[in-house]
């Protein structure tokens, strides 16, 4: 009895096919779009997750002006033995630092860029880091290195590598040991090297360049210990022991999404709206082939009615329509699982996620299979007991036309708005000149460094060379002060604001402008400073230009404020602007950034210049060339990739769309044919007919535009508070939509209906 309800089940699916492959295409890559985005999240989310105490392990932070999020999680190296000599809540501490831009190559082989560390013994406690091979001299001495086993096959294609010599940065080093890889962590690392280097910063407070992490005891909560905190710097005298109330616990399950974590690739929130998309093509999928099969069973009455007085019974029926239906869902999760298994590698390009999807991919299948089932079961059993009420079908697939609209224009209105936001970002005026700049930085200057940039001067292409500052992506110099006034509030709630350099010669060069005042001049001393308008805000000053301000940052300096310059925003669209004290110079650094600006266009011409100058004439100075734009697009990496990825869905949506209304209107004329040729037959003409459906679909389409819109609005206004600079949400941004559905749907219809409208009325009811 199986095989016989396959065989009519397939045939079924045969004499529709076009319905047939439009469902089944779009469960499939919804199912694919869900099952990777889950995926995604669950991988994002269990980055340290595999430590016996990962719920007790805590990043210490601290909440600064400096950084764009307003944190950071740098701190001294003392800072981790004071907390476990002072604290016996904290079972353990440990202090590292590490740098993403290190090399590693052999002789005459090229470098590979790879992740340094220097640490001390208890991080490799606190994270299980095991010695596999060798000794521990490299946490004494600057001349051992301690290769992952990742890298040692990496470069040397075994883990025999004992005593072979590597260049780690310019410095010839000897391998002394072989330890455990540290996968899938936020401090991950391919080598550990300078150990005695490292262990002379035990007791040297200003040197804040090192992350700190602590285990606490069992029991013990974060928010008790941050008050001990508190509580411990008011008790003591020493000023660097006072920095301890400023110090936050981050759990290392929210370090990946944390501000200052370069390797976040995208924000776990977009990864829910892309869970979300491939719900909506599911969703949009299943109430496609609900509509359907109504539409069919309609067609099928007699059909069924034929099987019920041949013999057959309820139960029988309901068994042979489920089996229709649950095969279809079948066919489904097999072009699911060939859309993952082809498209896993691009995946992986594009996330770096690694890990299957197929057994989690299992669980999603069967979650969509039963939620298949709970919609139709209900019709099922209707059709089985053949008391279907035609009109109560008819408004019940009208309910299905509906809600898939509804789900295609929710889906077109949420990524046109992203993609409308992020063009927005791109090229509104964000109170800088960012394109045709670059920045480049010697990392090593030599006495060379007049030469060079002589040499890029005299490119034709170049229209201005600045030598002497700090660029403003990549970020250069800055620092934090507080600063005191007349008239200061006694409850002003800021402890210190950021600090940066910036004279008239720059604010020229990024075409800066000015809000009041004048700018520092280049040849000015430190007793002129600027403020930007969040700073004067912040203050709650109504003329600044003129009064007299003391900041300190290594000695208290007065300073009177010359000018106020207008907010520009040079970090991610959703970090407002911090208020900024703006000085001539850093009386402790120089800025060593050459900034160039070149003509439109000549953009690889110049990087072609630069990298062939420096392989021929300066091949031992290390240099680095960043193209601004490019820089600051590094920002936008999230809705770059949200938008490509919304944008694939919603193409997927309008299709499914597109293809279901016409499959809906070739069942919907199949069963109204009698009815059509009739109307011809008392006068009706080809227009009223075509009219009679185009107003039926777009009365349904005015509905789901109601119910869509204001949805569409709540959600993307809720996602718009997260950036500083925003899009209208205009009026025609709703009815570009409305017209464009409303065209699809009348291409839909007119072709069908106006081929069942040209055919010959006697013909038609003879038939029937």
């Amino acid at each position: 009895m199986i095989a016989h309800y396959l065989k009519i089940a397939w045939r079924n699916l045969l004499k529709y096919r076009m319905q047939t492959v439009v469902n089944v295409i779009g469960l499939a890559v919804g199912f694919a779009c869900f099952a990777f985005a889950n995926l995604w999240m669950r991988y994002e989310s269990s980055f340290d997750s595999r430590y016996d105490a990962a719920n007790r392990m805590y990043l210490i932070y601290t909440e600064t002006s400096m950084e764009a999020g307003g944190i950071s999680s740098h701190v001294p190296y003392p800072v981790s033995t004071l907390l476990k000599k002072e604290f016996p809540e904290i079972e353990a501490a440990c202090a590292f630092t590490r740098y993403s831009t290190a090399e590693l190559r052999l002789e005459d082989q090229p470098a590979l860029e790879a992740v340094s560390m220097m640490l001390d013994s208890c991080f490799m406690d606190m994270f299980g880091v095991r010695v596999l091979t060798g000794t521990y001299d490299f946490f004494y001495s600057d001349e051992k290195v301690a290769l992952t086993e990742r890298m040692a096959r990496k470069l040397f294609g075994t883990t025999d590598v004992l005593g072979r010599t590597v260049t780690c940065n310019d410095k010839e080093s000897t391998v002394c040991a072989v330890v455990s890889d540290l996968s899938h962590s936020n401090f991950s690392f391919d080598f550990i090297h300078e150990g005695s280097y490292f262990r002379r910063w035990q007791d040297v407070w200003y040197n804040g360049g090192f992350e700190v992490v602590v285990r606490l005891a069992p029991g013990v909560s974060s928010q008790s210990m941050e008050e001990k905190f508190c509580a411990y710097a008011e008790k003591v005298d020493d000023l660097n022991c006072k920095t301890v109330g400023r110090l936050r616990l981050m759990p290392l399950s929210e370090v990946r999404q944390a501000s200052f974590n370069k390797d976040r690739l995208v924000s776990f929130f977009y990864l829910r709206l892309f869970a979300a998309a491939g719900v909506l093509v599911i969703l949009c999928s299943l109430f496609n082939h609900l509509a359907l099969f109504l539409s069919r069973m309609e067609i099928r009455r007699r059909e069924l009615a034929l099987r019920r007085a041949c013999g057959s019974s309820g139960r029988g029926l309901f068994a042979m329509l489920t089996t229709e239906y649950s095969l279809l869902i079948l066919l489904s999760g097999f072009f699911g699982f060939v859309l993952v298994e082809l498209l896993h590698p691009l995946f992986q390009q594009l996330s770096g996620v690694e890990g299957s999807v197929y057994g989690n991919s299992l669980l999603y299948f069967l979650i969509v299979l039963l939620l298949s089932l709970i919609l139709l079961l209900p019709f099922v059993f209707r059709y089985s007991s053949l008391r279907p009420e035609r009109r109560k079908s008819g408004q019940q697939m009208k309910v299905m036309i509906g809600i898939q609209l509804f789900i295609s224009l929710l889906a077109i209105f949420t990524t046109v708005v992203l993609m409308r936001q992020l063009n927005y970002l791109r090229q509104t005026d964000l109170g800088w000149e960012r394109h045709n700049l670059a920045a480049f930085t010697f990392v090593y200057p030599d006495t060379s460094k007049d030469e060079i940039v002589g040499h890029v001067r005299q490119m034709p292409f170049v229209c201005q060379v600045l030598t002497g500052y700090w660029g403003l992506l990549p970020e250069g110099a800055r620092g934090i002060v507080t600063i005191d006034w007349d008239g200061k509030p006694s409850d002003w709630k800021m402890r210190d604001i950021r600090m940066a350099c910036m004279d008239d010669t720059l604010a020229a060069f990024y075409d800066i402008q000015l809000a009041t005042g004048q700018f520092i001049r280049q040849d000015g001393g430190n007793n002129q400073v600027m403020l930007n308008e969040s700073a004067v805000r912040a203050m709650g000053v109504t003329h600044p230009v003129g009064m007299v301000i003391t900041y300190s940052q290594e000695q208290k300096e007065k300073a009177t404020v010359v000018g106020v310059v207008r907010d520009f925003h040079i970090t991610a669209p959703t970090i407002p602007v911090q208020p900024t004290l703006y000085v001539n110079r850093f009386g402790w650094m120089d800025g060593n950034h050459v900034l160039i600006k070149y003509h439109e266009g000549s953009w690889p011409e110049l990087r072609h210049r630069v990298d062939s100058l420096f392989a021929s004439d300066y091949p031992e100075v290390d240099y680095n060339l960043v193209n601004v734009m490019d820089e600051y697009e590094t920002y936008l990496k999230s809705e770059n990739l949200l938008m490509r990825l919304l944008a694939f869905v919603s193409i997927v949506c309008i299709l499914m769309s597109a293809f279901g209304i016409f499959s809906m209107v070739t069942l919907n004329c199949e069963r109204r044919r009698k009815e059509m040729a009739i109307r011809k037959i008392n006068g009706a003409r080809v227009k009223d007919i075509l009219g009679l459906f185009a107003r039926e679909y777009l009365w349904l389409l005015g509905i789901a535009s109601a119910i869509a819109f204001p949805v569409g609005y709540i959600l993307m206004k809720q996602w718009l508070e997260n950036y500083v600079e925003q899009i209208p949400l205009s009026w025609w941004l709703y009815m570009v939509i409305f017209l464009g559905m409303a065209l699809m749907i009348a291409l839909c219809i007119s072709w069908r209906v106006w081929r069942v409208a040209k055919e010959n009325p006697a013909e038609v009811v003879k038939s029937e």
